[in-house]
């Protein structure tokens, strides 16, 4: 009897919490009414929670660094030199006709700009210009986005590694593109994904 009183209590106090943040966030961010309308009549694409937004949330209450949840990142493999990192994606974007446009060797720049050793950092950008201009017409926002990029890291411990922005975010993240802009999309997504992988294992 004493556990199901303490039971009611506890899912009391429960609502009377969620009751308490909704009614917060209301009158602070006015979000609320948005948060039933979506559930009702949702403008998302049907996968944004399983594929963006849950598990951006563990990353992101796991580390409390909100550009770690918004990333996938690839160890570089203890035998694979920087040279052949960049030779691999190198040769994988070529293939994949994506173009190189510009490579940015920040360690070495802060190396030459204050005469102290820095731990390597140099970011790769690509770009598909037919791709980029499509997205753009579809929304000026995806500008934020080109071109895209991959960096090659050294963290603090030695180890490397290859980050980049999370596509999953921009192509599930919101509305559902319309389809000739999501396929082009994911090409972009995979493209991506090899250049990353094959970097990391100097495979190409």
């Amino acid at each position: 009897m004493k556990i199901i009183k303490l039971i009611k209590w506890l899912l009391i106090i429960i609502g009377a919490a969620s009751v308490y943040y909704m009614a917060a966030l209301q009158v602070q961010y006015g979000v609320t009414a948005k948060f039933i309308n979506e559930l009702i009549n949702p403008k998302l694409h049907p996968e944004a929670m399983a594929k963006v937004y849950m598990p951006m949330a563990n990353k992101l209450f796991d580390t409390g660094d909100i550009t770690f949840a918004s990333v996938v990142r690839i160890k570089v493999a203890d035998d694979v030199s920087n040279e052949d990192v960049e030779e691999a994606m190198t040769s994988i974007a070529t293939e994949r006709e994506i173009r190189d446009v510009g490579k940015l060797p920040l360690s070495e720049m802060v190396e030459l700009q204050t005469g102290k050793k820095q731990r390597f950092l140099k970011i790769f950008q690509y770009c598909a210009p037919r791709t980029a201009m499509t997205m753009v017409d579809y929304s000026d926002s995806f500008a934020a986005y080109l071109p895209c990029r991959i960096a090659l890291i050294e963290d603090k411990t030695g180890q490397r590694w290859l980050y980049t922005l999370d596509m999953d975010f921009m192509i599930y993240g919101g509305a559902p593109l319309p389809e000739y802009l999501l396929s082009k999309a994911l090409k972009v997504q995979a493209t991506m994904n090899a250049i990353q992988k094959g970097g990391a294992e100097g495979d190409f």
